[in-house]
């Protein structure tokens, strides 16, 4: 399960974002980062096909398509 990161422990993000290519782990499944909108990022999920909107900090990094 991904591991929470206060903003005072990160830099502005955990990791580099890449839309349409970066691979995360959610709590609801893997999937596709979609867009970005500071903290915020949509993922599309790869077992159904929807979009959530979930924080940068909540996710952890897979890889890059």
């Amino acid at each position: 399960m991904p591991r929470k990161i206060l903003r005072s422990e990160s830099a502005q993000y955990p990791f580099k974002v890449t839309l349409n290519e970066t691979r995360v782990t959610t709590l609801h499944g893997k999937g596709t980062i979609t867009n970005r909108t500071n903290e915020w990022i949509f993922v599309k999920l790869d077992k159904n096909d929807t979009t959530i909107k979930t924080s940068i900090f909540l996710v952890e990094l897979v890889g890059i398509a």
